[in-house]
């Protein structure tokens, strides 16, 4: 969040564009992102669960927040496919199946933000291992608006390197962010991705004391950005840990 508010703060990050929060669970970023934004930008908080949206709403009203766009979707790469979870709705994991008592029918970004689709500033993905899918179907807003991306990832789960090179085909470098998430299984880590052909913004270093202050606990104690290694086996390189990484100053 600092790195994010960061971004705004030196204007690496128009805030006459609107916000893609996909998986914003109880808005604890949409709405704090929402009074960031200026003119006709909005947030498009998206999520499955209709009673997680109720409370966003409640939370937005509350803050006097009204540029938030409330989503209740599945996103995946294709609209109308069927999907079923596991788990219960709020926290669930999804995967496409044939129609079921648990299924839903999925959505793409493309289409949810169609109005929107050259004026996206920030992309934060956070679907329980569904980041491929979700970016898939957002490939119309990445050509035309190259946002700057976030998504989260469990690094001995996950295959994240396939997002990497997907990525990269469409021009991003991406860095994973120094921080150990609280809360969370020990190898979830998030990811940030900016447009490679504009110059990368400066971000502040890690500030240990303030950290620890906040429960929070950094992977190591230089940079607050790593930039991974091209030319070794993402997957491999994640679970030996930080060697592959350079550090952004």
């Amino acid at each position: 969040r600092k790195i994010i508010f960061n971004l705004y703060d030196q204007k690496y990050i128009d805030p006459k564009k609107s916000i893609i929060d996909i998986g914003c669970w109880i808005g604890d970023n949409s709405v704090v992102w929402a009074k960031l934004l200026r003119d006709d930008a909005i947030v498009f908080a998206i999520d499955p669960s209709s009673e997680n949206l109720s409370f966003v709403k409640s939370v937005a009203l509350q803050n006097n927040v009204s540029n938030i766009k409330l989503v209740n979707a599945v996103c995946a790469d294709k609209s109308g496919i069927t999907l079923s979870f596991d788990g219960s709705i709020d926290h669930a994991v999804f995967k496409s199946v044939e129609k079921s008592s648990n299924s839903v029918i999925s959505n793409t970004l493309d289409q949810i933000a169609m109005d929107k689709i050259k004026s996206i500033g920030l992309m934060h993905i956070d679907v329980e291992g569904f980041e491929m899918k979700v970016l898939q179907g957002a490939i119309k807003i990445i050509e035309q608006s190259k946002p700057v991306i976030v998504f989260e990832q469990l690094i001995s789960k996950n295959n994240t390197g396939v997002i990497f090179e997907f990525l990269r085909e469409y021009e991003y470098d991406i860095y994973m962010i120094n921080e150990v998430i609280p809360g969370c299984s020990l190898d979830c880590r998030n990811f940030i991705a900016f447009d490679s052909n504009r110059e990368l913004p400066k971000i502040e270093n890690v500030n240990q004391k303030f950290q620890k202050s906040m429960d929070k606990f950094c992977i190591n104690l230089e940079g607050s950005l790593f930039e991974r290694s091209k030319n070794i086996n993402d997957k491999i390189g994640l679970l030996l840990g930080l060697k592959q990484y350079r550090y952004l100053t």
